[in-house]
């Protein structure tokens, strides 16, 4: 049984009923395939912990895939993104009042690690079925491209078989009511997002391992 972890930055906090968290929840009876389960869990929106956090998600469910998923309030349609970037660079407070400036997420790491999702037929597939999408190489600088950032150099450095990224979405219209002139996306359309990625993901890595045998 494969499983593919879906890893959700919460930045409106864990015990609010409109977390994104508690909205993909159902995911977990999404089932891909005969052999492949998704897992739903929670990452916090503060830059202190939330690394270990992800690390002890991948030790706990042993993932094939990982996709980090965050909101975003500029944004008005979903982002793929390619490039995680080596800066800490926070506009503003996480939700542990910590504000990080001009600051590395690894001392010696490079400058940006590249997705090895297969990120434009995830683009391409969420086009194909009229979903507004768009692929990023500007993730931020904030929370989720740490959290992308420190994935991508701790797949490299366990030199473990993992195929993460990070998709970013605008707010649900629950949230963007509260902060008027934001762009929103029902839930209905970031759950069949997720859903369209992991089928692409899952499809994706069987060619290769076809093209190799």
């Amino acid at each position: 049984m494969r499983n593919v972890l879906i890893a959700v930055v919460d930045s409106v906090g864990p015990d609010s009923p409109i977390a994104l968290y508690h909205q993909l929840r159902c995911l977990t009876d999404y089932q891909a395939d005969a052999e492949c389960q998704l897992q739903v869990e929670r990452l916090p929106c503060a830059f202190k912990d939330s690394l270990t956090v992800l690390e002890q998600l991948i030790n706990q469910h042993k993932p094939s895939h990982l996709m980090l998923l965050s909101q975003c309030s500029s944004q008005v349609d979903i982002r793929v993104e390619k490039v995680a970037l080596n800066i800490n660079d926070a506009k503003q407070n996480d939700n542990i009042n910590q504000q990080p400036r001009d600051t590395l997420t690894a001392q010696h790491g490079p400058a940006a690690y590249f997705s090895n999702l297969p990120v434009n037929a995830i683009t391409d597939k969420l086009r194909s079925n009229n979903l507004p999408v768009q692929l990023s190489y500007n993730a931020g600088t904030f929370v989720a491209n740490h959290l992308f950032y420190g994935l991508m150099h701790y797949i490299k450095h366990q030199n473990i078989s993992l195929h993460g990224g990070l998709l970013q979405f605008p707010l649900l219209p629950q949230q963007a009511c509260l902060q008027p002139g934001t762009a929103s996306i029902s839930i209905d359309v970031i759950l069949n997002a997720v859903k369209l990625a992991a089928d692409v993901c899952l499809a994706h890595s069987d060619n290769m391992l076809r093209s190799t045998s």
